[in-house]
């Protein structure tokens, strides 16, 4: 399914279990559902309604849900600044393609649909399991605010990745539809920033971070060409 059709799926679903009217007696993570279970066996699923969750004072519901993963006997939530830091190892540990990488992130951001098995000798790497130092890299960037380790407690196969990232930035397309608001096109540059500063010096991973981290819509970098995201509707 593509990103449209999985949004509207999945409000309804919301519906049917009742989200606003748990967001309204302010009971939390009431309900589980599994997105997708990995050909390896790692479950991605999703909990709701997330502690953002609330009704604003226009009475509409703003949606707000954990996306998490069960891989290697841990269970985890994963986040924007976790999936930019598997895609910066993916690059610069393991060795992948980061001209590869770009290519197949447009062409994802533009429905949510991919074939693993039609990309996987595109994205061939090495796969490398994040050291302390690096993770401990990605805490300071997070500066006070929350960083959940254990989502970059381990390299995320390509299924893991790309599915764990289309639920992770549906969520920006429901609460900020395109073409009114920004949507997912917030989520994508992000991720492709981070291919970015892998190949350029002008900025770095820890500026990703905290932009990805802000609660404002972040200027675009002079140097980097951000015209995909006219391709994201």
């Amino acid at each position: 399914m593509n990103f449209s059709e999985t949004k509207n799926r999945l409000k309804t679903f919301f519906d049917k279990k009742k989200f606003t009217e748990d967001v309204k007696n302010n009971r939390k993570h009431t309900s589980r559902v599994m997105a997708k279970k990995c050909s390896n066996g790692t479950e991605i699923s999703i909990s709701f309604p997330g502690y953002k969750a609330y009704i604003n004072k226009y009475n509409k519901t703003i949606y707000d849900y954990r996306v998490d993963i069960k891989k290697d006997g841990i269970t985890t939530a994963l986040s924007h600044a976790n999936i930019i830091a598997d895609i910066f190892n993916k690059i610069v540990n393991g060795g992948m393609s980061s001209d590869a990488l770009q290519s197949v992130l447009i062409e994802f951001a533009k429905n949510g649909q991919i074939n693993i098995a039609d990309i996987e000798h595109q994205l061939n790497y090495t796969s490398y399991q994040p050291i302390q130092t690096y993770i401990a890299r990605i805490k300071k960037a997070h500066g006070s605010k929350q960083y959940n380790h254990l989502g970059n407690s381990f390299d995320l196969t390509l299924e893991e990745l790309f599915f764990s990232m289309k639920w992770i930035v549906l969520q920006e397309d429901i609460n900020y539809p395109i073409p009114r608001y920004q949507g997912r096109k917030m989520s994508f540059a992000r991720y492709l920033e981070t291919i970015f500063v892998t190949q350029n010096a002008s900025h770095h991973l820890e500026e990703v971070i905290a932009r990805a981290l802000s609660h404002g819509r972040p200027s675009q970098w002079k140097e980097m060409d951000y015209s995909f995201l006219n391709q994201i509707s």
